[in-house]
């Protein structure tokens, strides 16, 4: 599975703590499939191609228990 995340928001706002992933409601880890789909939702939600390319990584996802962010 593969999860996005980033250091520079959208609205171009830094992530001063580290990293920043895309969550569900439920405060998980989104995931997706693969790298075409994850970045096919980021396009669908208005993310334009070129920032996607400069400020979003979408990398594999390392399970743990729950995989809820706290």
């Amino acid at each position: 599975m593969k999860i996005i995340r980033t250091l520079v928001c959208q609205d171009g706002v830094v992530g001063l703590n580290g990293w920043q992933y895309l969550l569900n409601n439920d405060d998980t880890y989104m995931e997706f499939d693969n790298t075409e789909s994850a970045n096919k939702f980021l396009l669908d939600n208005d993310c334009p191609q070129g920032w996607i390319d400069e400020n979003v990584e979408i990398i594999n996802r390392m399970k743990n228990n729950g995989h809820k962010i706290s």
